[in-house]
């Protein structure tokens, strides 16, 4: 149809709720979603934060301010 949506999650659907919890409004909110969805499900290692740097410091001892 002409209104599309995407979701994206990693976790799959069956695991919602233990997130959201058993709301009835949120189960029927899904119900509907999914009556004429098409799930496509990706298996693989995630790219998150593959970018991401890690830069590791140590601490020395604080040296007394010079207060002139």
């Amino acid at each position: 149809g002409p209104n599309n949506m995407i979701f994206t999650s990693n976790k799959s659907p069956d695991k919602w709720g233990e997130y959201f919890g058993e709301d009835s409004s949120l189960l029927c909110a899904l119900d509907r979603i999914f009556d004429d969805a098409m799930v496509f499900m990706i298996k693989g290692n995630s790219y998150r934060g593959s970018k991401c740097e890690t830069v590791a410091i140590t601490a020395g001892e604080l040296s007394p301010l010079n207060n002139k």
